[in-house]
């Protein structure tokens, strides 16, 4: 049952399953439907990832009236590469996004993208295999790849249009590299090229090369001068691309995106807030965009606020929109630091949320309206079995670290462990599962390791 060839075929067989359910999904939900609030939604593009597709629409309708590539899209954007790949795939396709009226077409092309991603994942994961084989027993191989090609946390994202489905080949092509445990300078620039890709597609990423840069020196030691410096070098080489690219577009080389600096004043600061004055979070918010406002007219700032977020602004002066980005920033942060109780408390209990496994979320995100699914009854009756499974998961993934400990290179357990620590500490205070999804790539691991020392101990228990 174990053997190279049965782990070969598992990636096969998931790789299959995947463009099945992609095209199942294809078939019942490439459609519209009309939202509460009358606005005709489509079924699979919604809420963040709708964003990325108007973004790759403006990008597509831009370069098809003559405009420079460079110059091309919204000034604005979240993350950087997936726009720029869904109109790259629709440019080479033909196809278009949206209609005149700016709505989602149906039936152009989505299933070829979805296996597109799909393949490159599992020959991503095909990679990875050839690599753990070369450490780790047969049986604790076929478990890591077991896991990896079908838990259903991770396999389905495989059939979305969330940015997960691009990352997860980069991080696990990352993961790859980093087993090598190379001095190699070419090997190490290409791991810094890599985790730069990866901040193209998440901007949560960027600091990862922290941890990173600490796992070197102590990999290395003394010698850690040169793969350090070679990462860092492949790393800068990304950022200087985005940061020309956006010079060219609007006279300003920056590389992360704006919602890097709205993410603490949108989503934790009004929370902190709230429960500090024991107030509701609307009440918070509404507090918080008075201040902002005060903010505004007292340092006479050219900057009008939208009314559909703190993102949404209108203002001619890039150096007064850049001012408005940072005081939001330090706002923020100043809210959360000074209440470090309060901040603590709700992040601990946000986190908690986050590592609850959800394997049936894409299912349910493509049925509910926008991110209705989380305030559906269907998303209470889910959670104590998504609490049960997620407690299976996690007994084997702790059981794999025990036997870790043993019988695994201590740098490679801090290398994942860092790893795992980074996404929590980073995406944890969301709340949100989908957010927990890569530190489930790392965490593989541990669990192809625990899954084979727990049927190892059966075995010996049965021969006794």
């Amino acid at each position: 049952m174990y053997s190279r060839s049965s782990l070969y075929l598992t990636i096969i067989v998931a790789f299959l399953a995947s463009a099945i359910l992609s095209s199942y999904y294809i078939l019942k939900y490439d459609r519209l439907k009309s939202t509460t609030d009358g606005y005709r939604e489509h079924a699979m593009i919604k809420i963040a990832s709708a964003n990325h597709w108007m973004n790759a629409d403006k990008i597509l309708k831009d370069i098809k009236s003559g405009k420079n590539y460079f110059t091309s899209g919204k000034k604005n954007y979240d993350e950087f590469l997936p726009q720029k790949l869904l109109a790259l795939y629709y440019y080479i396709t033909g196809y278009e996004i949206t209609d005149s009226n700016m709505v989602f077409k149906v039936n152009n092309g989505k299933l070829p993208y979805l296996i597109i991603k799909t393949f490159l994942y599992y020959l991503a994961l095909f990679y990875f295999s050839k690599k753990i084989l070369t450490m780790l027993p047969i049986k604790n191989c076929f478990f890591i790849i077991l896991f990896l090609a079908l838990e259903p946390t991770i396999f389905q994202y495989h059939s979305s249009f969330w940015n997960e489905s691009i990352f997860f080949p980069f991080e696990i092509l990352l993961l790859s590299l980093l087993l090598d445990r190379s001095r190699n300078i070419l090997k190490n620039i290409l791991i810094g090229f890599i985790l730069g890709i990866m901040f193209t597609i998440s901007q949560e990423i960027f600091l990862y090369i922290v941890p990173l840069l600490f796992y070197l020196f102590i990999l290395f030691k003394k010698k850690s001068i040169k793969p350090i410096l070679s990462l860092v070098i492949g790393y800068l080489l990304i950022l200087v691309i985005i940061g020309f690219h956006n010079y060219k577009k609007t006279g300003v080389p920056y590389f992360m995106p704006f919602g890097s600096k709205t993410a603490l004043y949108v989503y934790l600061a009004p929370q902190v807030l709230a429960k500090k004055n024991n107030s509701s979070v609307k009440q918070a918010r509404k507090k918080m965009k008075e201040q902002t406002k005060m903010w505004i007219e007292k340092n006479n700032i050219d900057v009008t606020q939208g009314t559909t977020g703190a993102w949404s602004i209108i203002s001619e002066s890039k150096e007064d929109r850049k001012k408005y980005l940072d005081y939001l920033q330090k706002k923020a942060l100043k809210i959360i630091i000074t209440n470090p109780f309060d901040s603590i408390q709700y992040i601990f209990k946000q986190s908690l949320h986050t590592l609850v496994l959800n394997p049936v979320y894409i299912k349910y995100f493509y049925q509910e309206e926008g991110g209705q699914f989380y305030k559906s009854e269907i998303h209470k009756k889910w959670i104590p079995i998504r609490i049960i499974y997620s407690v299976i998961i996690y007994f084997i993934i702790f059981w794999g670290m025990i036997y870790s400990l043993k019988h695994m290179k201590k740098e490679i357990m801090f290398l994942l462990m860092i790893s795992v620590a980074h996404v929590v500490l980073t995406l944890g205070w969301m709340g949100n599962s989908r957010y927990f999804l890569p530190a489930l790539i790392f965490l593989s691991i541990f669990f192809g390791n625990g899954m084979a020392a727990i049927l190892n101990s059966k075995k010996l228990n049965i021969s006794k």
